[in-house]
């Protein structure tokens, strides 16, 4: 059996993805970034939705 462990630091940069782009302080121009951001560590961690 393999444990798939997700480093504290990927998930603290997932949350504080979310944090920024739902807190309204981000430019109108970087939110498809940030937004592509968090797809694209959705889709190489599929476990960590779950975590948030």
């Amino acid at each position: 059996m393999t444990i798939n462990v997700i480093p504290v630091e990927v998930v603290d940069h997932y949350n504080a993805l979310h944090s920024f782009l739902n807190s309204g302080c981000i430019a109108p121009d970087r939110i498809d970034f940030v937004r592509m951001e968090i797809a694209m560590i959705e889709r190489d961690i599929p476990g960590i939705k779950v975590l948030q």
